[in-house]
């Protein structure tokens, strides 16, 4: 009898040029990703179509968009832990088709209550899908271009807001703002429908899990060169399974650093969902037209697609050059650059509310400054804490910073039903970034005193994805 053979999962995959299967799963990832980001906009599209057609304040729906946000956070707590037990590709299938049907069903609701559930049902579909994209994405990577497949399906989000942007612009002036609710349901469920047929379970997963048999099936055609037949087991990484404890986060002077880290992660997620929420209605207010301002809202993601590319691109490539003689100097600087050029353009935009070309090339520069830079924060955090509780850290600081993703839209609510004009507003949003910027400067002077080092951005997020 042969004996068993052992092969390890990464090697075999880093070794392989990278596969047919591997770009039909990565292709398939960024579909998804680029719906799942469309449809997590849509509500802001459509409120001041929404505001009209049913009489009621712009300032009404900030309960709406808390609570579409709010689901968004139980989606990713809620399907992380179920994809460790069902797989990614099952919770990938399902979580889709869940925000497909209750987007489509939102084009049918008669009122603001029955549209507050719909949209709580189809934002714990869309928070489910996010993580396992990325996981799914960074396990059929090699270690050679990982970073930037990551890279490139995170940045498809923003590009799906974009598109709906562009598409709401087109359909709500001719046919409603139930249209987009059609489109945004109906688009995934076709995509869903390849991925049931294309889209490959996780080798990683299959093999951690005791299916073998599986695995290698997966593994011989990424890597048919390896001759992988008869008996075979497969290991896997032994990070991907490590749990780190909470209390490390909190350990070894890292107190102080923690608490300013969850400061920056809130703020980046208020300031974002305040301006995704609220940037269409706010517009119209200014007196720009319906299409106008959803175009404008649209660029922000644009923007904010080219700053992810961008600034963790930069962070990797500046912090290589400066790694031995000045640390992590490197993602500081360049995410502190982000956030004030951000917070300089939100007042630009304030300024220019009633001139469209220049509102639309200014918005598009605050997304590049503020959504881009959200890459950058995941390396800082990723250079806070020791390999051992690195993905707990980067888990935990994006978790506490999903309270600004629900505090931002009530922020805006409240703001609005108190009267105060679009400029004042925007005026307002450069507050929380300048506090920010002097946040991360607190930050940089620890780091810097400590000597610690920022690993690349993209990789950070895979390694969050991949231990979750």
């Amino acid at each position: 009898m042969a004996p068993t053979r052992e092969v390890d999962i990464s090697q075999l995959i880093d070794a392989a040029p990278v596969s047919a299967l591997q770009k039909r799963a990565i292709a398939l990832c960024l579909a998804l990703a680029i719906l799942d980001g469309m449809d997590a906009q849509l509500i802001g599209f459509a409120i001041p179509a929404l505001s009209e057609d049913w009489g009621l304040s712009k300032a009404s729906f900030g309960l709406l968009l808390a609570l579409s946000s709010g689901a968004m956070v139980v989606g990713s707590l809620l399907f992380g832990p179920v994809a460790d037990r069902w797989g990614r590709r099952r919770v990938i299938l399902l979580c889709t088709v869940l925000f497909a049907v209750f987007t489509l069903a939102s084009a049918f609701a008669p009122s603001m209550g029955v549209l507050i559930v719909l949209r709580i049902l189809a934002g714990i579909g869309l928070g489910g899908v996010t993580p396992n994209l990325i996981a799914l994405t960074s396990e059929y990577s090699p270690a050679r271009s990982r970073s930037t497949f990551v890279t490139i399906v995170v940045a498809g989000m923003s590009l799906g807001g974009f598109l709906g942007g562009l598409a709401a612009a087109q359909l709500i002036p001719a046919y409603g703002w139930q249209s987009i609710f059609v489109a945004g349901g109906v688009l995934p469920l076709i995509v869903a429908a390849f991925a049931w047929a294309g889209l490959p379970e996780s080798g990683k997963f299959l093999a951690a899990r005791g299916d073998h048999a599986g695995a290698a099936k997966i593994l011989s055609a990424i890597a048919p060169q390896a001759g992988i037949t008869g008996s075979v087991t497969f290991t896997v990484d032994a990070t991907v399974a490590t749990k780190s404890p909470i209390r490390e986060l909190f350990a070894g002077g890292r107190a102080l650093d923690t608490v300013l880290l969850w400061v920056v992660f809130v703020i980046n997620f208020l300031v974002i969902y305040f301006l995704f929420g609220w940037m269409p209605s706010l517009f119209s207010q200014a007196g720009q037209s319906p299409s106008n301002a959803i175009l404008a809202a649209a660029l922000f993601n644009l923007g904010g697609m080219a700053g992810a590319l961008s600034i963790g691109w930069i962070t990797d490539r500046v912090g290589t050059a400066w790694r031995r003689s000045r640390g992590s100097d490197a993602a500081y600087a360049v995410v502190m650059a982000g956030y004030t050029l951000g917070a300089l353009f939100i007042g630009v935009v304030a300024m220019f509310l009633a001139n469209s070309t220049l509102l639309l090339i200014t918005i598009c520069i605050v997304g590049f400054g503020m959504s881009g830079s959200s890459a950058g924060i995941i390396a800082i955090a990723a250079s806070i804490y020791p390999v051992a509780a690195r993905s707990t850290g980067i888990g935990w600081a994006m978790g506490i910073g999903r309270v600004g993703s629900i505090a931002g839209p009530t922020l805006g609510a409240a703001l609005i039903a108190a009267g105060m004009d679009a400029r004042t507003i925007f005026l307002l949003m450069i507050v929380p970034t300048a506090v920010a910027v002097l946040t991360l400067g607190a930050l940089f002077v620890r780091e810097r005193l400590r000597g610690r080092t920022v690993v690349g951005a993209a990789e950070s997020a895979a390694v969050a994805a991949e231990a979750h």
